[in-house]
């Protein structure tokens, strides 16, 4: 069973070219997350907006995160359209490609109130214990492995994270990233910069 060990919570997609991103939740994210992909792949996800910028950018550019793993399934469209609406932010992704500005249509206009916002924070903080670093690192070396299997996404990295005595507009502007694109992308692909030399 290729996810058995699914997990329910709140996940980005991220286009890693502008900076944009998608938010939803799932209570089987892994499962999810494929599942996009799969419609994206073939041309047909729903969201038009977010399958125009995958087909634009290409695969390539294109990751994910599973931001926040949440046992109690009841919180899930809480914590959904807390990212929706602004009190709950991704540090290096704005929620561009929704369609929808609410995951539960009831929510529309209203605001969180404090002790929901504490909740959001300690639910956040609380995926760590269902995260293992491993896990991470395991994620963390797929996504480098789909990145390093295209070498046009490649070429603008290695541009990047090359030419640090350019500012990071100027690099952006020569491989068609946004300034902040490159920023990250700099401080992201800067440590493995020799493996990324040695890619051909």
């Amino acid at each position: 069973m290729p996810y058995s060990e699914d997990f329910a919570g709140i996940y980005v997609l991220r286009n890693d070219a502008t900076g944009n991103g998608y938010v939803g939740q799932s209570s089987r994210m892994r499962k999810r997350v494929a599942d996009h992909f799969n419609l994206l792949r073939r041309g047909c996800h729903p969201n038009q907006h977010l399958q125009r910028a995958f087909s634009k950018y290409g695969e390539a550019v294109f990751s994910y995160d599973f931001e926040v793993i949440c046992e109690d399934h009841s919180d899930l469209n809480m914590l959904e359209d807390a990212y929706l609406t602004g009190d709950a932010a991704f540090d290096d992704t704005a929620v561009y490609y929704n369609i929808s500005r609410s995951a539960d249509a009831p929510m529309r206009g209203r605001t969180h109130t404090e002790e929901t916002k504490a909740k959001i924070r300690e639910t956040k903080r609380g995926q760590v214990a269902h995260i293992t670093p491993e896990y991470r690192r395991a994620l963390s070396a797929g996504q480098l492995r789909r990145v390093l299997s295209k070498p046009g996404y490649v070429a603008k990295i290695k541009f990047v994270v090359n030419n640090p005595h350019l500012s990071y507009a100027e690099r952006g502007r020569v491989v068609g990233f946004a300034t902040s694109t490159a920023r990250k992308v700099a401080l992201k692909y800067t440590p493995i910069k020799e493996t990324l030399n040695g890619q051909h």
